[in-house]
């Protein structure tokens, strides 16, 4: 294998992690809509997990894009990763505000 094989296969495992802890925190966010008893206020924590299952399905895609040898569109998924995890960061700073015992 040469350095450049190594370096995108350490990134597709990259991608792949992101993906993966993108679907544990909607389902964080799943649970806590359910169980602020699925109010008005759920809104924000269900727009969230929604917004990370589609950052998950971003993620598994590049991650199968570099495993096939296909390295391009990189800053597009970057750009929407980061606009993802900003909303949400945001998201989850207004829910920290709101229920501060949660």
């Amino acid at each position: 294998m040469s350095p450049a094989s190594l370096a995108a296969e350490r990134t597709a495992l990259a991608w792949r992690r992101t993906a993966i802890a993108a679907m544990v925190i909607a389902v964080l966010f799943l649970n806590h809509a359910a169980t602020s008893g699925w109010r008005a206020s759920a809104i924000g924590p269900i727009g969230a997990a929604v917004t990370l299952t589609a950052l998950a399905g971003i993620c598994y895609s590049r991650n199968r894009s570099l495993h096939e040898g296909r390295f391009g569109y990189g800053a597009r998924v970057i750009a929407a990763t980061v606009v993802a995890v900003v909303a949400v960061a945001c998201v989850a700073a207004v829910v920290g505000f709101t229920y501060p015992g949660l």
